[in-house]
């Protein structure tokens, strides 16, 4: 009986480890089988909302350049003498900038003077002429034809020079006013257009001249985001030249809506109006301008945030725990949005601070797709 009893358990102990190698065994296929195919689930990026003050920064760089420009036509059409007047130079009211050479123009007021005085001894030939006409017509009524034809020819030659009277006079004042091209006021001169020997094109300016007494301007493009806070009138500092320890003030003059471009999304244009002293133009300047929000909100990485027909929208990672392992799956979850800075977004409902908020997937997903960590 004993022995019987000995084998009835030793075989009671083997079904039982049987059992346990056969469960554990299926435990263990199990175990492996959900851990290979999690592997064929798209990998994916979490983090949880953070909650900070934003942040909104102006960056950039260009060139200044003076508020108002004064253009000084040339409309002589002679040739250009000499050159008076340098970029960079910086000129007096008045002061020459260009000599021009009025051979042409003198030669031509000398062909007129002649042409004149040839008219004039005319002139008192005909005179002449009608005195005897007259005095002959006074014997012979036959002359009176003749007598007209005479003074109709001296009303016309006075009328013809009547005309060159004016022109010559036009001419002169030409000769006196234009032989040189002056500065209209005083300021830098920022361009020249003028070759020694070539007349100058009337239809551009010849020469331009910044008047620094209307100060320097500057204009920047920016996203919307990065301009909260900043104000028309705010004054603001620019560094020269790359030197962040160079800084003059400038006043913001102007804050518009700026149309996308190619290599721009649509945004807003900034003009900064700078009125500091030994500056001519030209200069490098640059800006780097932060101003934090006042209260810390709820934010996520704005790239992150997404739309469709029902609003915007985030995708979180829900966890559910298992007996063997945990599964995780998408969810799309609506949110309200609040202000943005050039990286975050902030979120006034919609999230919890422990939701984990997908930020990156090694494949595309959608909700209610199986994902790892």
């Amino acid at each position: 009986m004993e022995i019987g009893n000995v084998l009835r358990d030793r075989r009671k102990r083997n079904i039982r480890i049987a059992a346990s190698l056969f469960f554990g065994l299926m435990l263990l296929v199990t175990f492996f089988s959900n851990t290979l195919q999690q592997l064929t689930y798209p990998k994916v990026q979490t983090v949880k909302p953070v909650f900070q003050q934003l942040n909104h920064v102006i960056k950039g760089e260009g060139t200044l350049t003076p508020r108002a420009i004064e253009k000084v036509y040339d409309n002589s059409g002679w040739k250009v003498a000499l050159i008076e007047a340098e970029v960079g130079d910086e000129v007096k009211k008045g002061q020459r900038l260009l000599t021009l050479d009025t051979t042409e123009a003198r030669n031509e007021l000398l062909d007129a003077e002649v042409q004149y005085k040839k008219n004039q001894l005319q002139l008192e030939t005909m005179q002449s002429a009608y005195q005897t006409a007259y005095k002959a017509a006074v014997h012979d009524q036959s002359s009176d034809a003749n007598l007209l034809q005479a003074r109709v020819n001296m009303e016309h030659l006075k009328l013809d020079m009547q005309i060159q009277e004016r022109k010559l006079r036009i001419m002169r004042e030409a000769l006196s006013k234009q032989q040189f091209v002056v500065a209209p006021k005083g300021g830098i001169v920022t361009e020249v257009n003028a070759d020694l020997g070539i007349p100058t094109d009337p239809r551009q300016p010849v020469v331009q001249i910044a008047d620094l007494s209307q100060g320097f301007g500057w204009t920047l493009a920016v996203a919307n985001e990065q301009v909260r806070g900043l104000k028309v009138g705010e004054e603001v500092e620019l560094y020269l030249n790359g030197n962040r320890q160079h800084l003059i003030r400038a006043t913001v003059a102007d804050i518009k809506d700026a149309e996308a471009t190619e290599t721009t999304a649509a945004g807003k244009q900034l003009s900064f109006h700078v009125t500091a002293t030994k500056l001519k133009g030209g200069e490098a300047v640059g800006i780097h301008w932060e101003r934090k929000s006042g209260l810390a909100m709820a934010t996520v990485p704005k790239e992150i945030v997404d739309s469709d027909a029902q609003g915007h929208f985030v995708y979180i990672v829900e966890e559910r725990r298992g007996p063997l392992d945990n599964q995780f799956t998408i969810r799309k979850r609506y949110v309200t949005l609040g202000e943005a800075d050039e990286q975050n977004q902030a979120i006034l409902d919609g999230l919890m601070e422990d939701d984990k908020v997908m930020t990156e997937s090694n494949e595309p997903v959608n909700e209610g797709d199986l994902v790892r960590m």
